[in-house]
């Protein structure tokens, strides 16, 4: 259940950035976790930056959000059934012609390379974003191993994002998933 959730907000996270719409309280929520995560003012900019993406480059930036998820279900060194499907289910709700879904979801197995991902994450904003996709799934499974919380250090590293805003935003992740949990 928890994994479908986590799916269902990142692949929210991406539609809302990549098409602007907001369609259903599910939608509305995740832009303002999103909000709450970046700001209204990098949102709004990240949003039009999405927004002006030609098509090609709008594929290929969701493919380097879903293959950052993939870096981290590899983190502790196995792809579990479970994390394989919740990829699965994010590359199905990320709105990918079948070609790019399919050439995700074929490298799930396949460890990638955390600098040419990184190199692909251009907008500040969306490296942000992408730390937070990217701790929600290391935290799904309610239990964070050394290696999970190490390998998502390396990523904000790589993503020039100090310690402690890595800190900070993975602190505004942890509240908000209290607070929808009492809701």
């Amino acid at each position: 259940m928890m994994l479908s959730l986590v799916a269902d907000s990142v692949a929210r996270w991406m539609g809302i950035l990549s098409t602007g719409l907001l369609v259903g309280s599910d939608a509305e929520a995740a832009a303002l976790r999103a909000q709450k995560v970046l700001g209204s003012q990098q949102l709004s900019e990240l949003r039009r930056w999405f927004g002006a993406l030609p098509p090609d480059s709008l594929r290929d930036a969701k493919a380097a959000v879903i293959e950052a998820c993939i870096a981290m279900v590899h983190a502790d060194g196995a792809v579990q059934d479970e994390e394989r499907e919740l990829v699965e289910r994010i590359v199905q709700l990320a709105d990918l012609d079948d070609a790019a879904g399919e050439a995700l979801v074929k490298r799930i197995d396949q460890k990638p390379d955390l600098d040419a991902i990184v190199a692909r994450l251009t907008h500040p904003a969306l490296r942000e974003l992408v730390l937070v996709m990217t701790w929600q799934i290391v935290t799904s499974d309610g239990n964070v191993e050394q290696a999970e919380h190490q390998a998502h250090t390396e990523l904000a590293t790589k993503l020039d994002i100090d310690a402690a805003r890595a800190s900070i935003l993975r602190t505004i992740l942890r509240d908000e998933v209290r607070m929808s949990r009492t809701d």
